[in-house]
């Protein structure tokens, strides 16, 4: 009768993921390898209908020691920043910056990309539309307007490096104008 139970459970163990209510260890060691590859604990809770509370425990007991260090790491804005820049300026694709900067989620990467374009599309100002009937019909090349709009960045990235440097640091910058006294 023994042998019978062995048996029943050892087919289960091959057969599946569970015996009875509990997972079996090679589940949720597969669940969380699954995990550490895919970056993204929903997607694979969701793939596999298991909750997430027990999958993020099944984390903390058999996840390897990289995930665990670079799991709290937070990069800073600069740090982002860098890597968007270089996969914007495409020295590097996704991929190979998450092989380079030890990151574990693409759509991580991906939201650093939109934020960092959203944050360059709001350093440019719009230009304020004119009433066709009030506005002067002089005509500017198109080169120059797309001139204006780069120069226009530029000064406000250069205004933008100005205040960090000063927050850093905790000196003033800036120059004073006026005559000393």
């Amino acid at each position: 009768m023994n042998t019978n139970k062995y048996i029943r459970i050892m087919a289960k163990e091959i057969k599946g993921k569970k015996f009875g209510r509990l997972y079996l260890p090679s589940y949720k060691e597969q669940i969380v390898k699954e995990c550490e590859q895919e970056g993204s604990i929903a997607l694979v809770c969701e793939r596999h209908s298991l909750p997430k509370g027990t999958v993020r425990n099944w984390m903390r007991q058999y996840s390897s020691l990289s995930y665990q260090h670079n799991k709290g790491k937070r990069r800073t804005l600069s740090e982002r920043e860098a890597i968007v820049r270089e996969i914007i300026s495409g020295h590097l694709n996704i991929e190979e910056a998450q092989l380079k900067y030890d990151l574990s989620c693409r759509d991580t990467i991906t939201q650093w990309v939109r934020e960092y374009k959203k944050r360059q599309e709001s350093l440019i100002p719009p230009l304020p539309e004119q009433d066709p009937a009030t506005a002067d019909h002089t005509v500017l090349p198109t080169g120059s307007l797309e001139e204006l709009k780069l120069s226009q960045l530029k000064v406000r990235a250069l205004e933008i490096m100005l205040d960090i440097a000063s927050k850093e640091f905790k000196v003033d910058i800036r120059k004073k104008f006026g005559a000393k006294q």
